[in-house]
């Protein structure tokens, strides 16, 4: 089955909007996608795992999920009790997870805090959240509350047509228009003057607080499930700052570097696809 579901997952603050791909009897898999992307940015992924019962979420404040309530921040921590939360919804008592960027570092610490429901875990680009210093803790806090207070005075933006939005995803670059259509067409409504992202805007603000790197490393250290990093030659992960120590800090890792940018999964699926296929044997 190459035409996915189109589900809706309650969880018990939020709807989760969700594509599903694959036999019932496939085994369980939830596919978690990067900042500002959706579920379809597993459009061209999961046909290629066909034995997989692939299911790729919204979260919140993307796609057709729900937002966050207004006043509410976007924390990187509570993307973890959301994924957990729609695992339940599902009634899944053990899965893996194919995640990708921000889904990345969410899936790894639900695999650290849930290692017992975790079969495989398998990351593109992506290994833990961003952490920071914490002597910059006031700092950033600042920034944020003054941004989520200036919002209600910012105008969202509106495009004439599909088109155009597509034209302005592939200008942030990463992308080519195949792939941007994919998450445009999830991430836009019409509306009077053309059309706009439903996307939450508060997703751009910048994070209240980060953790400190000691915090990831811990949770890193507590994921027992074995691991698949599929990183990108021309990606952001590869080229971080001590990111051996991430790497050593995950007990079973395999590490594969494959050609491409930050969205490989999406420009170039099949090397990747073959990655996880033999990761899952």
């Amino acid at each position: 089955m190459t035409e996915p579901q189109q589900i809706v997952i309650k969880t018990p603050w939020y709807q989760i909007a969700a594509k599903a791909w694959g036999p019932e009897t496939g085994a369980k898999v939830l596919a978690v996608h990067g900042w500002l992307d959706n579920a379809a940015s597993f459009d061209l992924l999961a046909p290629l795992l066909p034995d997989l019962r692939l299911v790729a979420i919204d979260l919140p404040g993307h796609g057709l999920s729900s937002h966050r309530a207004p006043g509410v921040a976007y924390h990187f921590v509570d993307y973890v009790a959301d994924v957990i939360a729609v695992a339940d919804g599902l009634g899944w008592d053990r899965f893996s997870f194919i995640s990708h960027s921000l889904g990345a570092g969410v899936s790894s610490f639900v695999s650290a805090v849930q290692p017992e429901r975790i079969e495989r875990l398998v990351m593109i680009d992506g290994l833990g959240p961003y952490s920071a210093d914490p002597a910059k803790a006031p700092e950033q806090l600042t920034r944020s509350i003054m941004q989520m207070s200036g919002l209600a005075d910012k105008c969202a933006p509106v495009y004439p047509d599909l088109n155009t939005m597509i034209e302005a995803r592939v200008r942030v670059g990463d992308l080519g228009h195949a792939s941007a259509r994919c998450l445009v067409e999830r991430n836009s409504q019409a509306c009077e003057e053309g059309m706009r992202w439903t996307t939450d805007p508060r997703l751009t603000l910048a994070s209240p607080v980060y953790l400190t790197e000691e915090q990831v490393l811990a949770h890193l250290s507590a994921i027992q499930a074995p691991a698949l990093l599929i990183n990108a030659d021309q990606g952001t992960i590869s080229r971080r700052e001590g990111i051996e120590l991430r790497y050593a800090a995950v007990a079973n890792l395999q590490v594969k570097t494959l050609p491409g940018g930050h969205h490989l999964h999406m420009e170039t699926a099949e090397p990747v696809a073959e990655e996880i296929r033999a990761f899952w044997g």
